[in-house]
C-alpha cells in the first residue's frame, strides 16, 4: 500500500495535481501558520527559511507508517534545495525501512534537491525513485 504525502503552498496547487498521478492514501503537510498570499512573499520567506534550515510548525497528521509498504514525497524545489516544510515533516516523524519515491515539482530541474532530501531520509530506506515534474510534466 502507498502513502503520497505532498506540500503545496501556491494557488495552482502544483503538486496536489502531480500527487494524483499516484495510486494511495494521500496526505497534505500544511503549515501551522498561514501562508503569504504574494507569490514574491512565499519565495522570500520559503526561501529564507529552507536555506537557514529554520523549524517550521506543521499541522499534525495523523499517519501510521506501518500500514506503508512505499511512501511518496511530492514537493516543490526550494532554493535548490528540499523545502523546509518537507525536511521538519521528517525531523518530526520516523519513517524506517521504506520504498521511498522522491518526487520533486519544479519550474526547472535542479539535482541538489535529491541530494539534501536524501540527506533528510532514515538510512534503513530504499530510494527508489527521483523524478522530476516541470511544470505538471514529468522529466
Amino acid at each position: 500500500m502507498n502513502a503520497i504525502i505532498f506540500h503545496t503552498t501556491t494557488k495552482h496547487q502544483s503538486s496536489l495535481i502531480v500527487s494524483n498521478n499516484f495510486e494511495g492514501d494521500k496526505f497534505q503537510i500544511k503549515s501551522v501558520k498561514k501562508v503569504p498570499k504574494s507569490t514574491a512573499c512565499q519565495m522570500f520567506l520559503f526561501g529564507f527559511q529552507t536555506v537557514a534550515k529554520k523549524t517550521v510548525k506543521l499541522q499534525k497528521l495523523d499517519i501510521d507508517f506501518d500500514k506503508y509498504d512505499e511512501i511518496y514525497f511530492v514537493s516543490p524545489i526550494w532554493a535548490g534545495r528540499i523545502n523546509a516544510y518537507v525536511r521538519q515533516f521528517l525531523k518530526d516523524n520516523t519513517i524506517k525501512n521504506k520504498k521511498i519515491h522522491i518526487i520533486a515539482n519544479a519550474l526547472g530541474d535542479n539535482p541538489k534537491y535529491f541530494k539534501t532530501f536524501k540527506e533528510c531520509l532514515d538510512p534503513s530506506n530504499e530510494v527508489v525513485e527521483e523524478s522530476v515534474y516541470i511544470k505538471g510534466v514529468k522529466q
